[in-house]
């Protein structure tokens, strides 16, 4: 305590610059934040669409998010795993020093519910031996600052995210149709399912996975995969209209069962669109989540994304068949 104070006064006075204050400050706050020693990763997962456009389209995505980290941090590891890796170019590898990793199947039912989307928990078996914090990112992800940052100021909890558009700390969108009353049922079939302590109800876009939480998820795939097959079959309770987020629900009970201590991203430094009131004036967050809702605008706001724009309304339904794209 008495050498942090230290450090703020010898700011305060002027004894420091800003880089000073920054090298002697962080170590320090770090303690008190509560942050670990395992090791930083990066992590995306992408399983290959049967449409050549959508793939086209996705390694475009994937590596404007991998080229802004590396942007800022050419150390911290990058993983990208694929079911198929002859579609990710050399350079991905050799220019960005990205990882690239067949996807694991065992275990992983490719005709599950959402299997578009939910092979990420399964490809985090990778990293069973040793220690980790993973920050997990979907492609349509820009980052403008060091992710570092991230993993050193949100360390307290095991899992931080954005809620889904419509949730309740949300501040995009909201309801005044007994929303109040939707969001509580979800709480309460989350509890009638297994669960036992709140989880805040994730988009699983960006997700900070810390204390080595992916491991307690892994070592629960098999219940994970039950929950994804009783979902289809309609033999559990589900009070998720939205069949394309049916997959982050199923994360929501196993969250809650396992206990996590769940928090959440700041505005400040995480989007969940293009743009979020917090960025209108000044867009410096760690991560633009801009979403494949907001895509289109994005892309048309900087010469640098112009090959993310694309015809959404002809191919609307392949893109995304479980949404309207706008």
């Amino acid at each position: 305590m008495d050498k942090l104070k230290d450090i703020i006064l010898k700011y305060q006075l002027g004894d420091f610059d800003i880089n000073q204050l920054k090298d002697n400050l962080y170590p320090e706050l770090n303690k008190f934040r509560g942050k670990n020693n395992n090791k930083n990763v990066v992590m995306y997962s992408y399983k290959v669409s049967k449409y050549d456009h959508v793939n086209s389209h996705e390694i475009n995505r994937i590596e404007h998010s991998i080229s802004s980290i590396r942007n800022f941090n050419k150390e911290i590891p990058i993983y990208l795993f694929c079911d198929n890796i002859d579609i990710i170019p050399e350079h991905f590898g050799t220019e960005y020093n990205t990882d690239i990793i067949c996807m694991d199947s065992d275990g992983f039912d490719h005709n599950m519910l959402n299997a578009w989307s939910i092979h990420r928990w399964y490809n985090m078996k990778y990293f069973m031996d040793g220690n980790y914090n993973i920050l997990y990112v979907d492609s349509d992800t820009i980052f403008y600052n060091d992710v570092n940052y991230l993993f050193d100021t949100y360390c307290s909890s095991d899992i931080y995210g954005r809620e889904e558009r419509g949730f309740r700390h949300c501040p995009i969108t909201g309801s005044s149709k007994h929303i109040r009353l939707n969001l509580d049922l979800v709480d309460a079939c989350i509890y009638a399912s297994g669960g036992k302590g709140h989880v805040y109800k994730y988009c699983c876009g960006v997700l900070l996975l810390n204390n080595n939480l992916h491991k307690s998820i892994v070592s629960r795939l098999d219940e994970l995969t039950e929950i994804m097959s009783n979902l289809k079959e309609n033999k559990m309770l589900n009070p998720i209209p939205n069949i394309r987020i049916l997959d982050q629900y199923a994360i929501w009970i196993m969250l809650s069962r396992i206990g996590a201590k769940c928090g959440l991203f700041g505005i400040q430094d995480v989007t969940h669109s293009y743009l979020e009131t917090k960025h209108e004036e000044y867009l410096n967050p760690i991560i633009l989540h801009y979403t494949t809702m907001d895509e289109q605008k994005f892309a048309k706001s900087d010469y640098r994304f112009n090959n993310l724009v694309r015809d959404v309304s002809e191919k609307g339904h392949e893109i995304d068949p479980y949404s309207v794209v706008a």
